[in-house]
């Protein structure tokens, strides 16, 4: 296995970290990587609780399997 670290590859960002996802302001629903953390994975994390943050206001039921933890 092979290991090539690439300096400067995320944004440094200062604890606590959190994954707290999309933020609701008023009509609007905020989602990306600022939301959550610096990165792909908290684009997606956000991403998916802006989505649920949709359904719900839109009377939408999702399987909980599709369902993340807060």
């Amino acid at each position: 296995m092979a290991r090539y670290p690439i300096h400067g590859a995320l944004p440094s960002m200062r604890g606590p970290l959190t994954v707290a996802g999309s933020g609701e302001h008023g009509p609007v629903i905020l989602a990306g990587d600022h939301c959550a953390t610096a990165s792909i994975q908290g684009a997606m994390i956000s991403g998916r609780h802006a989505a649920d943050a949709a359904c719900r206001r839109l009377g939408v039921v999702r399987p909980d399997d599709r369902r993340i933890a807060v």
